[in-house]
């Protein structure tokens, strides 16, 4: 077994409001005077897996994706195996 560091980007499908990265996004242009059009606010998890080979570790963190880490109704994903 090796280990593989990876990656995990979450955000909010497009379709889906994101209040946190609206009002960052209206204080940078209200109070910073910072011209921002918009914000998505997402989320990132690193970590370490234990796999036979990189394709592997790939199925094994998204499999973690898909039954525990990602809501599949508002949030979309992407890995990157190290």
């Amino acid at each position: 077994m090796q280990k593989f560091k990876f990656v995990i980007d979450i955000q909010y499908k497009s379709n889906v409001r994101d209040p946190r990265g609206e009002t960052i996004a209206r204080v940078l242009r209200e109070e910073g005077n910072i011209p921002i059009e918009s914000i998505r606010i997402g989320k990132s998890i690193h970590g370490e897996v234990q796999a036979e080979s990189k394709e592997q570790a790939e199925k094994l963190v998204i499999k973690a994706c898909e039954e525990l880490l990602v809501n599949p109704v508002t949030e979309e994903f992407k890995v990157e195996i190290k």
